[in-house]
């Protein structure tokens, strides 16, 4: 009687399966992904300056939809892209996942805001891009395909809870050149028109909102300085620290050379025409934000904090 044998030997001549095959856990969770990022990714369209972000989480969904190998190359290229939409705050494409969360520590954990939905769909790109090179390397040393199922959905924790966490405990420091998040406001264009008029100079850092602490004093110094004359006058109904209205009447913190006050408005004040302007805050604590509000309610926010 003949009797057969069952085992988990390949057969003669049988191609040997790559290390750098997906197993099938991660080809589900890789596609899972994918969907998810496309349907996070729709909110992004309400912003149309955030196409190039759309554009990459959708090619990276479609790279993990149909992927079933590691594709070292790719992996670091995607990684690079996650990298820019993590540390880099550049807010009119959607990139600066690690300053939105940091910022959400500073306004107390509020989440039901539209900028969370915006950031979603960077979190997963992020976090599945980190992972694939973290799997790529452990591919190269492990076959075993339960040790990496267990890798994958321990790595992808790991990773996940790291992004989140790291802007939660950092330290916030002083940023010395603020960071404007301006949009249609004459401020922002006369700022935007004094850079690129003086770009590469020495004194690049002179022209705009500049901060720094004075340990002599042991106050923070905030600066606004235009050096060009103003060719239109710019008048805004408030200026606030973190919030706080500026009451020019009454508050001493605030000096301006150059500079008008509203008489009836104490909040107001005017960047009169064919003037220079040098406008100082001195502060006790540290100031996170000021903002400009022009007549018409456009603002300029200039940020103070990393």
């Amino acid at each position: 009687m003949t009797s057969f044998s069952v085992n988990s030997e390949k057969p003669a001549g049988a191609p040997e399966k790559s290390k750098l095959a997906l197993a099938k856990l991660e080809i589900v969770f890789n596609r899972l992904f994918a969907v998810l990022l496309v349907l996070f990714a729709i909110p992004l369209f309400l912003n149309i300056y955030t196409l190039p972000t759309i554009v990459i989480c959708t090619v990276f969904a479609c790279f993990l939809l149909f992927g079933k190998k590691y594709r070292p190359f790719a992996n670091i290229i995607f990684l690079i892209f996650a990298a820019g939409i993590y540390f880099f705050p550049i807010t009119p494409i959607g990139w600066g996942l690690y300053h939105n969360l940091k910022e959400s520590r500073l306004d107390g954990f509020n989440f039901y805001t539209i900028s969370t939905l915006f950031g979603l769909a960077p979190l997963i790109f992020v976090t599945l891009a980190v992972r694939n090179v973290l799997g790529n390397i452990l591919a190269y040393f492990k076959t075993n395909t339960v040790w990496r199922n267990v890798y994958y959905l321990i790595s992808l924790f790991i990773v996940l809870v790291a992004l989140l966490a790291y802007p939660l405990f950092d330290s916030v420091k002083l940023r010395e050149r603020a960071m404007e998040d301006g949009g249609g406001n004459k401020l922002s264009f006369v700022l935007t028109k004094q850079e690129l008029k003086h770009d590469g100079s020495s004194t690049a850092l002179s022209r705009d909102y500049i901060a720094r602490f004075d340990p002599a004093s042991n106050k923070y110094v905030y600066r606004l300085y235009l050096e060009d004359p103003l060719a239109e006058s710019i008048a805004f109904t408030a200026v606030e620290t973190d919030g706080e209205k500026i009451n020019f009447i009454t508050d001493g913190r605030a000096e301006c050379l150059n500079c008008k006050k509203d008489k009836s408005n104490p909040y107001g004040l005017v960047f009169p025409t064919g003037k220079n302007i040098d406008f100082i805050i001195i502060s006790d604590r540290l100031i996170k934000n000021i903002k400009f509000t022009e007549t018409g309610d456009k603002a300029a926010d200039f940020f103070f904090w990393k």
